[in-house]
């Protein structure tokens, strides 16, 4: 054993199959439950030291992603549901499973980094191990720079945590994969996973997560495709929150999105102090389950609370003096116009007109021009603030015919001023919208990228298309430097 196992082997003390080998005519998910409910142990939090206990919704979980024909498998839920403690016990019993049929297990933790899948799952999964003799005498753990894992010499079995870079990902041939944090990892990687997996006869998919901070990830573009009816056979999802736009202190909208409250292993105390202490963004976020916009943009961490609350419809009048900004794209991106106008109380009311790309990623700036014409001839439009890359011959002809074209290049210097303007007087309410839903995912998706001067929008860095908030900031700094504010009327 010395001259197979070399020096790793001193450890080895013992290479037979364990007790769980008499359970292989159970079906999949009845060995994966008795085996976690038999030999994983707690190693930290609720229920610390004591065998690990499964509530009714992971035991469900365990038998929707092993039914036969599952390929892949995803679930959304809030933290504090045992999320780690359950994928830890997951990799653990696949590790020590044995399939003749699929050979030697192959466990990756897939995380955003290394260390994150160290830390979360696969540290977890560790513990697990050394805590019980039947799983540690059969093991052998490497700590070794780029050599991290646990190898189970008598299947040849071995987990391992590894970073979701797309192209690594590839070249595993996994038996169940477990991807840790889809609120926040990219498409890609996922992606990537399941074009390694199928190797095997039979081979998983695991994901579970709570929403993030954007769109731009795994488990967001998951549930979109499951809600826009594109989900294959072979896929399964689960999704626990609250409903959309609940009280953010409602009891049972808590107990909805958090099935650990029924299955007391989560305190519902630890509820009541987040909500108390916690943004309300972030509550419902990471304790709702539910996806916010706006939680980390150039409007601070409250951007959808902050851009909501100036919703109040207004319809523009006639002849009033108008102002105007606009982001023009060719491909890809969306052309916004964006006109401003006082209302009666002096607030400053926005409007937008957008394109978005056609299905060859082409825009056509004529319409954005055929708009603008239609404002001028309209309203009393003062200035039109563009920037002139992308519209610089268009904003040309449009002068030619008498609008007020302003070139402004996003320059630092012009756009900072712009940026900060705007930022002020949406901050102080002075800014109000109709409360389209194009117009906020675009103001809200902004990023702030700060220099000497403040701070301006970064397209970026920006988690979406933010043309219309380019649009905004062109119009109401104009608008504020031309006009004096009006007294409010109450």
């Amino acid at each position: 054993m010395q001259g197979q196992f070399g020096n790793a082997a001193k450890r080895l003390q013992n290479d037979t199959p364990g007790p769980w080998r008499s359970w292989r005519k159970m079906s999949r998910h009845a060995r994966a439950i008795k085996f976690i409910q038999t030999f994983c142990v707690v190693p930290k939090g609720h229920g610390s030291g004591k065998p690990v206990r499964l509530g009714k919704f992971q035991k469900a979980m365990l038998e929707e992603m092993f039914a036969p024909g599952v390929d892949s498998a995803v679930q959304q839920l809030p933290r504090g549901n045992g999320k780690s403690t359950f994928e830890a016990s997951v990799a653990t019993w696949a590790l020590f499973d044995e399939d003749p049929d699929s050979g030697a297990p192959q466990v990756p933790i897939v995380a955003t980094t290394m260390s994150q899948a160290v830390r979360s799952v696969f540290g977890v999964a560790k513990a697990m191990i050394a805590a019980n003799p039947e799983l540690e005498t059969r093991s052998i753990p490497y700590s070794g720079i780029g050599n991290t894992r646990v190898w189970v010499p008598f299947n040849g079995g071995e987990m391992f945590p590894v970073s979701c870079d797309p192209d690594g990902l590839q070249g595993l041939d996994p038996s169940l994969a477990i991807c840790d944090e889809l609120g926040f990892m990219p498409i890609e990687s996922w992606d990537s996973l399941l074009l390694a997996s199928g190797k095997r006869p039979r081979s998983l998919v695991v994901g579970i997560g709570t929403p993030g901070f954007d769109r731009d990830n795994a488990l967001w573009h998951l549930r979109q495709r499951v809600l826009e009816g594109g989900r294959p056979p072979g896929f399964r999802f689960t999704e626990y929150a609250a409903d959309a736009g609940c009280d953010v202190r409602d009891e049972d909208q808590w107990r909805k999105a958090n099935p650990a409250l029924a299955e007391r292993f989560m305190s519902i105390t630890a509820l009541r102090t987040a909500v108390a202490m916690s943004p309300e963004a972030h509550f419902r976020i990471f304790r709702l389950g539910q996806w916010v916009d706006g939680v980390e943009c150039w409007l601070g961490t409250d951007g959808l609370g902050v851009w909501s609350k100036l919703a109040d419809p207004f319809q523009f009048v006639d002849h009033e003096p108008t102002w105007c900004g606009v982001d023009v794209a060719l491909r890809h991106d969306s052309t916004a116009v964006v006109a401003v106008q006082r209302r009666p109380d002096g607030r400053l009311h926005a409007k937008l007109k957008c394109w978005l790309p056609q299905p060859d990623g082409k825009l056509d700036v004529s319409d954005a021009m055929h708009h603008l014409r239609e404002l001028h001839a309209r309203f009393d439009v003062r200035s039109i603030a563009f920037d002139p890359r992308f519209f610089d011959l268009p904003a040309q002809m449009l002068s030619d015919e008498g609008l007020a074209m302003l070139e402004v290049p996003q320059s630092p210097e012009r756009m900072t001023a712009a940026v900060g303007a705007t930022y002020e007087a949406v901050l102080r309410g002075e800014v109000s919208h109709d409360g389209d839903p194009l117009f906020a995912q675009q103001v809200l998706a902004a990023v702030a990228r700060y220099n000497e001067r403040g701070f301006m929008l970064a397209k970026s860095k920006s988690r979406d298309r933010i043309d219309a908030a380019i649009g905004l900031c062109l119009a109401v700094h104009q608008a504020s430097i031309t006009e004096a504010v009006m007294p409010a009327i109450y």
